[in-house]
């Protein structure tokens, strides 16, 4: 299992920083900065401002009304967190594709079990854009990463416990 350990720790890497993407999304109020898919708001060309979106001092304060952030830059947000989720789909969609091919016991289980949870999670993002944020899907999308994070965890600890990998 050797080759497959600076792999899994890669995906597990990916995985985190699109969870924090997530979490950045939801406590700026950026799921709705983006209101269709794959454009947003209609249009390719929406003004994003990555600075004001990114300024991890900003001050706290009172954002329970919609955030305190302008629409640029929770668009800036929810855009990064739709390319993090691309990424996050290529990269450990690509892992667990391959360890599913493995045929051991204590990994093809798992990895297949993240196959699904990888798709389920895509699949009620896009319904988090489409249907304008639905409580049960956004609870949903969040325990769908939770699991998913606990899967990868898993499987990297299967990894590194086995001694040897057959492709």
């Amino acid at each position: 299992m050797r080759p497959f350990r600076p792999w899994i720790a890669l995906a597990l890497a990916v995985l985190v920083m699109q969870v924090f993407l997530g979490a950045w999304t939801s406590t700026n109020y950026a799921a709705l900065a983006c209101t269709d898919f794959p454009t947003c708001n209609g249009s390719w060309e929406e003004p994003l401002d990555m600075g004001e979106g990114f300024h991890l001092t900003q001050q706290v304060g009172p954002n329970y009304l919609g955030g305190a952030l302008h629409q640029p830059a929770r668009a800036a947000i929810h855009m990064t967190h739709r390319l993090g989720a691309l990424v996050t789909l290529l990269v450990v969609g690509t892992v667990l594709w391959r360890l599913a091919r493995t045929r051991l016991s204590r990994v093809e289980p798992a990895a297949r079990l993240g196959l699904v949870l990888l798709c389920t999670q895509l699949l009620l993002g896009l319904a988090n854009v489409l249907w304008l944020l639905p409580l049960s899907v956004a609870v949903a999308h969040n325990a769908v990463a939770a699991l998913l994070v606990l899967t990868l965890v898993w499987l990297t600890d299967r990894i590194w416990t086995l001694k040897e990998i057959r492709l």
